[in-house]
């Protein structure tokens, strides 16, 4: 078990020493120094690679000082002494003997403890004075902590350390982490929400905090996947000033959670051991977002303390910020064939026949979009440590978070385009695409094999105004408890107990239609994907009388995940060889509730307004909207007419009360309605030969075994179309061996060998039992499936370390995984419900269209959905990093990692296709920085690359696939020290301007772009 005070002790446990299991010589070794007079920089960086230890020395607070010359015979704690004896500095032992150079506190200066060193199998008791040639070096960069650290372990990790995350400028802990080597960002309102690495998606990397796993969950509009009901770690949810450490493990170690096919993600708070004795810092910054006008503040603070012996410690940190901002843009809504929209367009006077224009694919829900968003994010942490003697550790850390939107979505558009239905003459004013005269087309062979209608003009368009308000709430609660103990014989036993819970809220999703209909001279043209076009025709756009209430949403929901842990660990050491052995329980509880409007049955009644609503004047409850918005269209267009949803509400209250009837009548949603407890119970056993001081090979191998049961009961639908709980049952075991080797070729250059047998488990909501229909969108039948296999894969990692110089640093690793199985969510194409394999009576389908326009159990417009195991596959990528000094302070890093899978995986027809990176991660993520780093300024650029990727397989809708397109963004920060204790700080985020972008099939039709905008933050950061 890690304790919690190792996050700085990790910024530390760099550079080699540590890890070590070696014993402690009962003396303070002495060391024969000989160098001159020089930079302090340069003096601790001489005194570390004489002495082995490890000296972290940040360059804000040594690079003013001058140190005087060593000479002669010195212990470590008499030549520290001498180099920092006119300074205001002092230096502190941390974890594993690793030494960190502080400001002097305000009081006298504590007693300081003979700093150990870990001595070499082969020294005993006093080294032998060794002569010393006179050395001139470079100071040590602020990254190098990490790099040695990485450089000690077994496994391949990546770090984050506190100086790296405050540096980032991240508004988001997800921000900082998508900078590191083969991770890539997916991005919600210009922020981090889900990390991808070395090419798979983020349901497949399991994160703990404080040593216990745990899971963060928000939502986000449609077209971002809306509500995580999945395993995948939102990031967003906590700011990044909350953490000191994060640790990226890219190779599976027997004494590390299973749950994780790419990486597992280690993050910790902060430890008031790890600080001064008395301790404070405050951040302020005012941020200012683009094109919404808006600026919000960002504060962030840290106060702790500790008495003289370092035996009992307090820690408080908080953080808060507030954004504003607006995304606008446009939408297909995907494509689809006019056949599958039955029967298909009705007429053409275009000259293209109606054969050809229905067996092209058209947007089914063209338009545009706006978004208004206000974001509100409060963090706290609180840690207490306990040190009763040298051998005992008991800590308990605490850690809230709140992740606040109110999101305004504002929409114009036409659902005409997936209505479906056969119109009779004259069409009825809710028919559909049957009433549509396409009157120009232009139809092109995508990417030389689809048809797609790209752009036409067309008559008899119903339009619809659309808006949404959603409120959305994450509740972030952690706890945990852990104690350690060393005995005398030098085994150690470590307990954590934990507790943690996600409650995700989205008490209000509201939903207001107005619409007019038989609109003429509507068009659209997605020819070129970076400036579509929307035309309106004669819709009357800002004139009330012109619209007319349809239709009312209300969809409340809440997702609810909380953890339970319990683990106990004994590690030890026999000769040269380390091992250690752990038993874990764990519960992890998954709940969510989803309301809707009901009229005590299956039916969609959205569309079922009382009269008294309907008589409402529409100018009572509507505003104007979209003036100076451009869209990203050409040209753009006219304002229109919006419902404003709260007063819309308020107006229906009231109509309601006066008339006695209830529109917000509401029923748990069968399907979103369920609760899985899934336990696990794991043990492990793990040899280890650690890494020392002048030893050429180290490494670790160990198996862990694991059995999980997962219990289920959900709301379905059964034959009589009533919702009915159903339950399900299942458990499995599994033996999980895994090793990691590391041999040191000289002293810049190691490489490492990783090979492990790897699980990643469904996400809950794939679990549960039973059926449910939606027809508020698609209409379609959903089925859980209990017996789902878990992804299942070998993989192998071998990866060369390379340390040139102090300062530079390259890496290189390949990768490859052997999927056995995974996890897919397959849909059929269009059909009669007749077809469906869950053997349903169209009864069923009757009562689910309750009122819903285009919806009857004849019409072939019914699909079927189920999450299946498919495979095998196999997954094969390259990662690549650097770190180049440059001249006078300034420096040069990237990484780079490409991945490609190729997966077998049902296609719509329902036959197994080999499907390319069908894993929800980038084959590409890249990026490439470079910075200046000096006494008072610090700057840095970066730019950063992540290539296109699936989300969808099969779509849902005429393509084969979806997915995001690439995305490429450009940041800056800079730093400047104003005294001792304050620092000014700039950060610019997405100075590109870049544009979220979205396709469909993989011929890449055009299907979303919205410009989330530029933002900039100026702050003070005050330290004492």
């Amino acid at each position: 078990m890690i304790r919690p005070g190792l996050a700085a002790a990790a910024a530390a446990v760099l550079a080699v020493a540590t890890a070590t299991a070696g014993a402690v010589a009962a003396a303070s070794p002495v060391y024969r120094f000989a160098q001159p007079a020089q930079p302090l920089p340069q003096a601790l960086l001489a005194v570390s690679a004489r002495s082995g230890a490890a000296i972290i020395a940040p360059a804000e607070l040594t690079a003013r000082f001058q140190a005087p010359g060593l000479s002669g015979d010195l212990t470590l704690d008499q030549a520290l002494g001498r180099l920092l004896a006119r300074t205001d500095l002092t230096y502190q032992l941390g974890a594993h003997g690793v030494v960190a150079i502080r400001r002097r506190p305000d009081e006298a200066p504590l007693a300081r403890r003979p700093i150990p060193r870990v001595a070499a199998p082969a020294a005993a008791g006093r080294e032998a004075p060794v002569d010393l040639e006179t050395v001139t070096v470079v100071a040590r960069p602020l990254g190098e902590p990490g790099r040695a650290l990485k450089r000690a372990a077994a496994a391949q990790v990546d770090l984050l350390l506190e100086d790296d995350l405050q540096r980032a400028g991240s508004l988001g802990l997800g921000d900082a982490l998508a900078r590191l080597p083969g991770a890539s960002a997916s991005l919600e309102a210009g922020e981090t929400r889900q990390v991808a690495i070395r090419g798979v998606g983020g349901r497949f990397t399991r994160v703990r905090i404080n040593g216990m796993e745990t899971l963060a969950t928000f939502g986000a509009t449609n077209a971002g996947g809306g509500t995580n009901r999945g395993r995948a770690f939102d990031y967003n949810v906590f700011a990044a000033d909350l953490f000191q450490q994060v640790r990226l493990q890219k190779t599976a170690s027997a004494d590390l959670d299973e749950g994780s096919l790419g990486a597992s993600v280690d993050m910790r708070t902060r430890s008031p051991m790890d600080r001064g004795a008395r301790s404070l810092a405050l951040a302020v910054e005012q941020g200012f977002t683009s094109p919404s006008g808006k600026a919000g503040p960002r504060v962030s603070a840290v106060v702790s303390m500790h008495d003289a012996e370092r035996r009992a410690g307090v820690l408080v940190s908080a953080a808060y910020s507030r954004r504003g901002l607006v995304e606008a843009g446009t939408s297909a809504g995907q494509w689809e064939a006019g056949e599958a929209i039955f029967p298909g367009f009705g007429a053409s006077t275009s000259g293209h026949p109606l054969a050809e224009l229905n067996a092209a694919l058209h947007p089914r829900i063209p338009r545009l979009e706006r978004l208004e968003i206000d974001q509100k994010r409060l963090g706290v942490t609180a840690s207490a440590e306990w040190r009763p003697d040298d051998s005992t550790q008991v800590a308990a850390d605490l850690l809230y978070a709140e992740l606040h939107w109110t999101r305004h979505e504002d929409l114009l558009e036409s659902f005409t385009f997936r209505t479906a239905g056969a119109c009779g003459s004259p069409p009825v004013p809710t028919c559909g695409l049957n009433a549509v005269t396409v009157t120009d087309a232009a139809v092109v062979p995508y990417g030389g094999r689809v048809p797609v209608l790209i752009a036409g003009r067309f008559d008899g368009v119903d339009l619809r105004s659309e808006a949404r308000l959603d409120q959305l709430d994450t509740v972030f609660r952690q706890a945990t408890l852990a104690a350690s103990h060393r005995f005398d014989g030098g085994v150690k036993a470590s307990l954590l107990l934990g507790f943690s819970r996600s409650d995700f809220s989205n008490p209000v999703q509201d939903t207001v239609y107005l619409e007019q209909d038989d609109v003429r001279g509507f068009a659209y043209d997605f020819s070129d994907p970076r400036r579509p076009r929307l035309a309106f025709g004669d819709a009357d756009l800002a004139t009330a009388s012109a619209w007319r209430l349809s239709e009312f949403r209300s969809e409340p929901n809440w997702v609810d995940n909380s953890f339970k842990s319990a683990s106990f660990d004994l590690e030890g050491a026999a000769g040269a060889m380390a091992w250690r052995a752990g038993l874990l329980h764990k519960v992890y509880r998954a709940s969510a509730v989803t309301l809707r409007r009901s009229d005590g049955g299956l039916a969609n009644v959205n569309s079922d307004l009382p009269d008294a609503v309907r008589a409402l004047p529409i100018e009572g409850f509507t505003r104007l909207i979209g003036q100076g918005e451009r869209f990203g269209v050409d040209p753009p267009p006219a304002a229109w007419l919006i419902a404003d949803v709260p007063a819309a509400r308020d107006a229906f209250a009231q109509a309601c009360a006066a008339a006695g009837c209830d529109l917000l009548q509401r029923r748990a949603a069968a399907g979103l309605t369920y609760e899985v407890v899934e336990t696990s119970d794991a043990g492990y056993l793990q040899v280890a030969r650690p890494a020392r001081p002048g030893r050429r090979f180290w490494g670790e191998g160990g198996l862990r075994v694991v059995r999980t049961g997962e219990d289920a009961v959900a709301l379905g639908v059964d034959a009589a179309a009533a919702v009915v709980p159903v339950q399900a049952a299942k458990t499995r075991w599994r033996a999980l061996p895994s090793l990691n080797l590391a041999w040191s070729l000289g002293d810049d250059l190691v490489v490492r060998f990783g090979a492990a047998r790897v699980i990643a488990r469904p996400d809950l909501l794939s679990l549960r039992p039973g059926l449910a229909l939606s027809t508020t969108g698609a209409k379609m039948v959903l089925a859980g499936n209990p017996d789902l296999r878990p992804t299942l894969a070998r993989a192998l990692d071998l990866a060369l370390e390379w340390t040139p110089a102090p300062g530079a640093a390259v890496s290189l690793a390949v990768y490859h995984k052997a999927i056995d199985t995974t996890v897919q969510t397959t849909v059929t194409r269009p059909m009669a419900f007749s077809a469906n394999p869950f053997g349903l009576p169209d009864s069923v389908a009757t009562a689910a269209c309750g009122s819903a326009p285009g919806c009857a159990a004849a019409l072939p417009i019914w699909q079927f959905s189920r999450p299946e195991n498919s495979g095998p596959g196999a997954l094969s990528g390259v990662e690549a990093a650097f770190r180049a000094p440059l001249d006078r302070g300034w420096f040069l890093e990237g990484a780079a990692a490409y991945t490609r899978t190729a997966v077998k995986m049902f296609n719509a027809a329902g036959g197994l296709a080999t499907i390319q990176d069908a894993l929800g991660a980038p084959r590409l993520a890249a990026n490439l920085a470079v910075g200046y780093r000096g006494p008072r300024l610090e700057t840095r650029a970066a730019v950063s690359r992540r290539s296109a990727y699936l989300t969808a397989i099969p779509a849902p809708n005429g393509g084969d696939v979806d997915g995001v397109n690439g995305l490429t963004t450009v940041d800056a920060s800079a730093r400047l020290t104003l005294s001792r204790q304050l620092r000014l700080t700039f950060d610019a985020a997405n100075l590109s301007g870049a544009v979220m972008r979205q396709f469909s099939d993989r011929t890449r039709i055009p299907t979303y772009q919205h410009r989330i905008g530029r933002e900039f933050r100026v702050g003070l950061r005050f330290e004492l």
